[in-house]
């Protein structure tokens, strides 16, 4: 039995442009009155993810930083996973190799903790090949707005794990909706996954559902359909 849905926020709950979109928003409040929490999954920072649960509703833990922050819905007693040694020697050295390069305008401000996140100016394969080359503990995913570069344990399968610990219940009684490459840690551990329409099809192959609409009208899709299938509607 599905008791938690999680669901990423960027592109999967709303407009192609970041904006959330109203479907979406209606949807997981629906979720919320039926007695379903909802965890927001994001590769944002902790702080935009406890502003967006406030403002949109949720009641379950939220899971920042591509999984490296998990914490409760007003963003309180965080649990860090993972953290920013090795990613800063990275930084520096692909700074000298690639004057393109550009951190998040959040790296910049110092709010995360768990984690390099890349403006997308150069490719995701440079880095990889950067971080093989200086023999760093390190992994390099695309969300499709940024590159994410972190520890190899911190992911939001590991995130939801922990989050699933907070609430008493199992990873397998958890839904997870997503869009991106970095879903796929999420997929490996909860009990049925959607995909949104606009998801790469690495993710669409591991998916027990794939919406018929993109971005934010898919996610709201996905989570009906979720509520539907497991017997709250």
């Amino acid at each position: 039995m599905i008791k938690v849905i999680s669901v990423d926020i960027d592109g999967t709950i709303t407009y192609k442009d970041r904006r959330l979109h109203e479907e979406a928003l209606r949807a997981i409040r629906l979720a919320e009155s039926l007695g379903v929490k909802v965890m927001l999954v994001t590769g944002n920072t902790a702080g935009f993810a406890m502003g967006a649960s406030i403002l949109i509703g949720t009641t379950g833990p939220i899971i920042a930083e591509d999984g490296g922050v998990v914490a409760d819905h007003n963003g309180n007693n965080r649990i860090y996973l993972g953290d920013m040694g090795e990613c800063m020697i990275l930084w520096s050295e692909l700074k000298k190799r690639y004057p393109e390069a550009e951190m998040s305008h959040t790296m910049r401000y110092g709010e995360r903790r768990a984690g390099l996140v890349l403006r997308r100016t150069i490719s995701v394969g440079v880095v990889r090949e950067l971080i093989k080359e200086l023999g760093l503990n390190l992994v390099a995913v695309d969300s499709g707005y940024a590159i994410h570069v972190k520890q190899p344990w911190v992911n939001k399968g590991n995130g939801i794990k922990r989050a699933c610990k907070i609430l008493g219940i199992k990873p397998k009684e958890v839904a997870h909706i997503g869009d991106g490459e970095n879903d796929l840690d999420a997929f490996e551990v909860v009990g049925y996954r959607v995909a949104v329409a606009q998801a790469p099809e690495s993710l669409k192959r591991k998916a027990d559902y794939i919406t018929t609409k993109p971005y934010g009208e898919g996610g709201a899709e996905g989570i009906l359909h979720v509520l539907k299938r497991f017997g709250y509607l």
